[in-house]
């Protein structure tokens, strides 16, 4: 059974350019009020995200410090970083009452929450998301952590943010690919909530997915409270949290095989939901909504094939059997039956899965 949380798990609030008002507002309520606030932002994310954040930090009359990772994205996923972090913070100032902020996408939240969890034994920490990615997924729920040569997200911790501030309009120069990532995890969202999700994100069009549009914000949103709605009933993981997994088994395999450059988060997402769907059809499921699947992925310009060659069943099997999630060697896979269908198949071995990527997966190569 999960132990008891400090606080619940928080919704997200969501606006168009409320940062700095919002920021503002929930700072001045914290109790007990912060000694210092960290502020830990991607340069990707400074241009839009600085204006409103520098506001709200002379508004709330807190001391507090601007700090720029060195590194960014899945290549800031170490303990290097976290430790570069956390010695920056200390050298600034902070102490166990402080506050540390992750602005920019999922893995800045990740590092930075993580940096926040060991801090002095815990610190309290806020997200401010600037990916579609992070305001869909990543920055709700409280999983931090950093990616080990040996796989990712291998080393973290549950450590719940005291807020979420997803500001539509920090999403504004968001690169292309970077945008249609984070629709995977919408898309991954929209099968498990269900026919009325599902049918939302197939009747939207392209150009309202791919900019922040008001039938967007809805998907978002909705991804939001689906999240936020299962971690409250599991939040470390101990049953249904496990649904949020669905397309990750496969995904993060892919991911790490191809690397970052031939396949984002959410694309990888993506290609492991298609598995699980065609192993899904071989047991029973729906080969209807195997292409079902395959038409929402194709309609967000997400891909519906591997780049390149694929690996080696050895190759995969040896990521597989690294997942994070594994229990006594065995997988547990989550397979969607149909839109708000989904079984738990527990006990697979990683030589299994990577047989199934190897035969319903096809490559580019």
């Amino acid at each position: 059974m999960s132990r008891p949380l400090p606080h619940p798990v928080v919704a997200p609030a969501f606006g168009h350019r409320f940062l700095a008002e919002r920021l503002t507002r929930r700072l001045r309520s914290l109790r007990p009020r912060p000694t210092s606030v960290i502020v830990a932002v991607d340069p990707r994310a400074a241009k839009l995200a600085l204006p409103g954040l520098r506001k709200a930090m002379a508004a709330s009359g807190l001391p507090h410090v601007f700090l720029r990772p060195r590194a960014f994205g899945e290549r800031a996923k170490t303990l290097e970083s976290v430790e570069g972090l956390a010695r920056r913070a200390i050298r600034a100032g902070a102490d166990r009452r402080s506050l540390m902020i992750a602005v920019g996408g999922g893995a800045t939240s990740d590092v930075v929450g993580f940096a926040a969890a060991t801090l002095m034994r815990g610190v309290r920490w806020g997200v401010v998301p600037t990916t579609l990615l992070a305001m869909a997924d990543a920055s709700i729920g409280g999983k931090t952590g950093v990616n080990l040569p040996e796989g990712k997200n291998l080393v973290g911790a549950f450590h719940f943010p005291e807020f979420v501030i997803s500001d539509l309009a920090l999403l504004k120069s968001l690169p292309a690919r970077e945008w249609r990532s984070g629709l995977g995890e919408v898309l991954k969202s929209a099968v498990l909530a269900g026919p009325r999700m599902l049918g939302r994100f197939e009747r939207t069009s392209r150009h309202e997915l791919l900019r922040p549009s008001e039938a967007l914000e809805e998907l978002v949103r909705g991804a939001a409270r689906l999240k936020v709605r299962i971690v409250r009933d599991d939040p470390e993981e101990g049953g249904r949290r496990a649904l949020l997994n669905l397309g990750h088994t496969f995904g993060h395999a892919l991911e790490r095989a191809a690397g970052p450059k031939r396949l984002t988060h959410g694309e990888a997402v993506g290609l492991g939901m298609l598995v699980a769907a065609r192993v899904a059809a071989t047991a029973g499921g729906s080969e209807a909504f195997v292409r079902r699947l395959e038409a929402a992925l194709e309609h967000a310009g997400l891909p519906t094939a591997y780049p390149g060659e694929l690996p080696h069943t050895r190759v995969l099997t040896r990521l597989l059997a690294r997942d994070k999630k594994a229990r006594g060697g065995g997988l547990t896979l989550v397979l969607p039956l149909g839109p708000g269908r989904v079984v738990l198949a527990t006990g697979a071995a990683p030589v299994e899965a990577a047989r199934a990527i190897r035969e319903f997966l096809p490559a580019t190569g």
